[in-house]
């Protein structure tokens, strides 16, 4: 029993220590090494708990993302309401970007390359991940509350704006006073700024809100009549 939970106690040692140095360089840049001294324990008994460099991104990127399912599909249940719900969507993002601020910077380096080292074992959880946008806007759509819309564009402009804000944090603050004076606060919040995503986002999927037509130019057609 002692044995296996050292054992485990190891395993998550390892496992955020390679989170932590593929967050700060990469899958290239990551070295096993540098992941073996961050978790302090030898090459060895990295090897011997996950494999190589491959495999441990691998495990790191489906714990993640199993998270991130995991929390969207709750949030996504937050209760009838769909509109309140994609704003729990949004929260419970932030959320996740501020207990593992390593997953924004880990996505953001998986789209930079073409997600040329992202593991096809990891499409089982971006379908749950989508499913949960998806499944608040057939919700909506179905209560009559939103309009039709693509569920990967309002995921994208909920996560990537999220993803932005998120690590945009240093430069936010070095900078914010210098745009105090014009009401622009850089220094607002994650949590604040998922807020107002989800309802600026909930408001436009409204279907009184529909975008794509050309309105009708009424001006200057007073008097012009048959003759």
């Amino acid at each position: 029993m002692v044995e296996s939970e050292e054992s485990t106690s190891v395993l998550a040692r390892i496992l955020d220590a390679a989170a932590e140095e593929f967050g700060r360089v990469g899958f290239s840049g990551a070295k096993v090494d540098a992941i073996a001294r961050r978790a302090g324990v030898n090459k060895a008994a990295l090897y011997y708990h996950v494999g190589n460099k491959e495999k441990l991104y691998e495990t790191v990127l489906l714990q993640l993302f199993a998270q991130v399912a995991g929390t969207l599909e709750q949030a996504a249940k937050a209760g009838p309401d769909p509109v309140a719900a994609l704003s729990a969507l949004a929260s419970a993002m932030a959320g996740l970007f501020s207990r593992l601020p390593v997953l924004p910077r880990i996505m953001t380096m998986e789209m930079a390359s073409g997600a040329r080292t992202m593991p096809l074992a990891a499409l089982a959880e971006f379908r749950r991940i989508f499913g949960a946008t998806r499944d608040i806007l057939r919700q909506g759509q179905e209560t009559g509350v939103m309009r039709p819309a693509n569920p990967a564009f309002v995921h994208m402009a909920l996560v990537g704006t999220l993803v932005v804000y998120s690590l945009s944090e240093p430069l936010r603050r070095r900078f914010a006073d210098a745009v105090q004076e014009m009401d622009v606060r850089l220094d607002a919040p994650l949590a604040e700024a998922a807020a107002f995503l989800g309802d600026l986002i909930g408001r436009g999927l409204r279907p009184d809100a529909a975008v794509g037509e050309t309105p009708v130019n009424t001006a200057g057609t007073e008097g012009h009549g048959d003759a």
